[in-house]
């Protein structure tokens, strides 16, 4: 159905305070002081959402040491075969430690090169899978950041594939939980970040077998944990991403700076309270919105009634705490041009939590309203006459 409209306006609805909905709340605990915590920057993350819980200097630039090879990994599983042979050149074998002490000439599965890349964290390894998958370190880096750019992680640029200090080299809290929101969607990426130990083995075709065990501490530190990555230079300090799921609920947390050596079990305090935060606090609810009045009627041209009403389609699920705040605001035309049937969706409302828009939901006209043309005005005379009404 064609019809033309004349513009638009916002208009800004009612504010929503979940307590009127959800009468039995949840007893959590308070967000974290930012002086409790020993990062320098954190976040906590609804994957699924990608809504930030909690932000302590989230969108500041720093280094990310090994957590690098989150991205690492991902843009490796989405490019290479894992089936295929790497072949250990001169410059990967010369990386320094933490390294597999992988020798110029070697070759190994890429699947195992993976394993070993994030239990153990191999720098060597890092350089292998790069030269392999992107033909160099450079190009390989450039995919990282593109992919980056690509997930919404603007504040984001590899310059090494193992996390090793380098200028320019950086990412954000939130970046770094947005990219790892979008690797834990790969089940391999999730099968690998979680596995506790593994070997390579040599009659797999691999130059020689080596075991594997996982260095990060979460996964034996937190209930619920099935993930992540730490990281440690001198630049970055003691960095760590936390993946931890509980009914249903995934949530991402991220520590950049959380200390030096030797306080290394600083990053394990500040991701538990970072992620005992979100699972105390938050829960998926639904607000019941779907044909809900607007209050909003829109006039129309040239039909048979001067103005229609609007109504929501759809409910507001999202990732909340009991006292957030909801704000509707409507994005609707000032005229619609008839015909116009009910059920049609003519603009949306966009759903706000605490300030920040969460989610649109289409806007339907309540009713619909018939084009005033030749054939309704001979109907109306022809009623008129007969006194009477006519069927045309």
């Amino acid at each position: 159905m064609k019809r033309k409209k004349y513009g638009f306006r916002i208009v800004y609805g009612i504010v929503l305070v979940l307590v009127l909905f959800w009468p039995n709340l949840i007893c959590g605990d308070g967000a974290p002081e930012q002086s409790d915590l020993n990062a320098l920057s954190a976040v906590v993350m609804e994957a699924e959402s990608g809504r930030i819980l909690y932000d302590k200097n989230g969108s500041e630039p720093r280094a990310m040491a090994s957590t690098t090879k989150i991205m690492t990994l991902t843009v490796a599983l989405e490019n290479g075969n894992l089936s295929d042979m790497v072949s250990v050149s001169a410059n990967a074998a010369q990386q320094p430690e933490v390294n597999m002490n992988l020798r110029e000439g070697e070759t190994f599965v890429l699947e195992d090169l993976l394993y070993a890349l994030m239990l153990q964290s191999y720098n060597d390894v890092a350089v292998a899978v790069a030269e392999h998958v992107g033909g160099s370190v450079e190009n390989f880096c450039a995919m990282m950041t593109e992919k980056a750019q690509e997930i919404g992680a603007k504040n984001t640029c590899f310059k090494t594939p193992s996390g090793l200090d380098a200028e320019g080299h950086q990412t954000t809290a939130a970046d770094l939980a947005l990219i790892t929101a979008y690797a834990v969607q790969n089940e391999t990426f999730m099968k690998i970040v979680g596995t506790q130990s593994y070997e390579i083995q040599q009659n797999r075709g691999n130059s020689r077998s080596v075991s594997l065990s996982n260095k990060n501490p979460l996964l034996t530190a937190y209930p619920g944990a099935t993930g992540g990555k730490t990281g440690f230079t001198s630049q970055a300090g003691l960095c760590l991403v936390g993946i931890a799921s509980r009914d249903g609920v995934q949530l991402i947390s991220v520590v950049l700076g959380s200390g030096w050596p030797p306080h290394s079990q600083y990053r394990i305090a500040d991701t538990k309270k970072l992620l005992d935060y979100g699972f105390l606090n938050y829960t998926w609810k639904t607000v019941p919105l779907d044909g809900k009045d607007t209050q909003e009627a829109i006039e129309v041209s040239r039909g048979t009634t001067a103005q229609v009403g609007t109504k929501i389609e759809g409910d507001f699920k999202y990732f909340m705490k009991d006292d957030d705040q909801l704000e509707i605001h409507y994005d609707l035309p000032y005229v619609l041009e008839a015909p116009v049937e009910a059920g049609e969706v003519v603009g949306e409302a966009t759903v706000y939590v605490d300030g920040k828009a969460a989610q649109s939901l289409p806007v339907v006209t309540a009713e619909g309203s018939a084009r005033m043309d030749f054939t309704y005005f001979l109907h109306r005379v022809l009623e008129g006459f007969f006194h009477t009404e006519v069927q045309m």
